[in-house]
């Protein structure tokens, strides 16, 4: 008799690939932001950071993206709860939500 590790496996391969698959998503309020969210919505549900840094477009072409540049965003929410928030904006859009505990 054979035992179903092959099974458990492939079904531990499928949960952890769909797990890093699902957008990062933050809770504030009752209300959630996602990662893909526009600023002014984040803003809207969430209110000011705490702090905030903007980085402003530097072009630097280079052979596979001449010219292209975007804005950078960092807010900081906390501490609130023993936690950090941090949330990264490219051009207006949320590309990275990160928590960190102290």
């Amino acid at each position: 008799m054979r035992k179903p590790t092959h099974h458990l496996l492939i079904l531990l391969l499928v949960t952890i690939t769909s797990l890093g698959a699902q957008a990062s998503t933050l809770r504030c309020g009752s209300k959630l932001v996602s990662e893909g969210d526009l600023s002014a919505d984040v803003l809207r549900k969430c209110g000011e950071p705490d702090e905030h840094q903007v980085i402003p477009p530097s072009v630097r072409p280079t052979v596979n993206s001449p010219g292209q540049a975007v804005t950078v965003e960092n807010w900081i929410y906390g501490p609130s709860g023993g936690a950090y928030r941090y949330l990264r904006f490219l051009d207006g859009r949320l590309t990275e939500i990160r928590i960190q505990r102290d």
